[in-house]
């Protein structure tokens, strides 16, 4: 039977050992980290939590809803055994009998096509390598323009930080990226904490890379959890850019995690040019679900 359990009734040490047994190895369900990155989260809960599907939730006029927190690329089921496509149907009839709305992201393990009433689903598109070999076959799977802009930024003069302050890289980033995309402030302090955290429980590694005259042009953030390492967050500034300073320093991180059994995850992109970027590394294309349930009454369409 699946219920639907509040976050201050969720048996932790139970659920989280289901997170850990899901063969996804995503961190993102782990009860530390949503409670990060978001005020509350509930879950559905499969029997004595053989499988659950945690949802970050909110109420706005007195309607709940449930929807993705920054930080968070993939949820859906975790399970410890395979996820069904009859097991993914009956968690989502019942996420949608406790809710109005939903905007929620499936993990890549589990394609959903069944057809729910007020459900459309559209896919996304991550990228994930396989680094559990040798880093001279893995540097033979590299496109011929990444390898040219590898041996082209290796005429820098750099310095690797492996132990920067966190703040460094969402400075980088606004910096960057803020006038474009136009964040909202609460993002760069969910990053932040959800960093400081990671940093915390020996689960996250930053890595930051220094110019002529000590500029910082670029940084990386990767958290791992079992053998999945994810490249959570990014900056770049145009002097790294135009140095390939990200394609070094990515290139530097799979040179010291090759052949370990792990595999890392760019977390994205649906954006062409990152794609492309992620790709050129040999990575393969993972696509994961967004799920949309509207249940909602027509004059409260807004919500969404």
């Amino acid at each position: 039977m699946i219920r639907y359990v509040k976050h201050a009734f969720i048996n932790r040490d139970k659920y989280d050992q289901c997170i850990k047994l899901d063969r996804s190895e995503l961190m993102y369900g782990m009860s530390w980290y949503l409670d990060t990155v978001c005020e509350n989260w509930d879950a559905l809960v499969l029997n004595d939590y053989d499988a659950v599907w945690p949802l970050p939730v909110r109420s706005k006029m007195g309607v709940t809803y449930f929807y993705r927190p920054f930080g968070v690329q993939q949820l859906g089921v975790f399970s410890r055994r395979e996820v069904t496509q009859s097991l993914l149907d009956d968690f989502v009839k019942a996420l949608v009998k406790n809710c109005r709305y939903a905007d929620v992201f499936l993990n890549d393990t589990q394609p959903w096509t069944s057809q729910i009433p007020k459900c459309e689903w559209t896919s996304n598109s991550n990228y994930v390598l396989d680094i559990n070999t040798s880093y001279e076959e893995l540097y033979e799977g590299y496109s011929t323009n990444l390898k040219r802009n590898i041996r082209k930024a290796q005429k820098n003069n750099w310095q690797l930080f492996e132990h920067d302050d966190p703040t460094c890289l969402t400075s980088l980033f606004k910096d960057d990226r803020q006038d474009e995309l136009k964040l909202p402030q609460p993002f760069y302090k969910t990053v932040e904490r959800l960093m400081f955290t990671c940093l915390h429980r020996s689960c996250g590694h930053i890595w930051t890379l220094y110019g002529q005259g000590n500029q910082l042009e670029a940084g990386i953030f990767v958290t791992e959890f079992g053998n999945r390492l994810t490249l959570l967050f990014t900056g770049n500034s145009e002097a790294g850019r135009q140095h390939q300073a990200m394609a070094w320093l990515i290139n530097e991180f799979i040179i010291l995690h090759s052949s370990k059994g792990k595999r890392l995850d760019f977390e994205g992109s649906n954006n062409a040019g990152l794609a492309r970027f992620y790709k050129s590394f040999g990575s393969e294309l993972y696509p994961y679900q967004n799920l949309k349930y509207n249940g909602l009454p027509v004059f409260l369409k807004w919500l969404k």
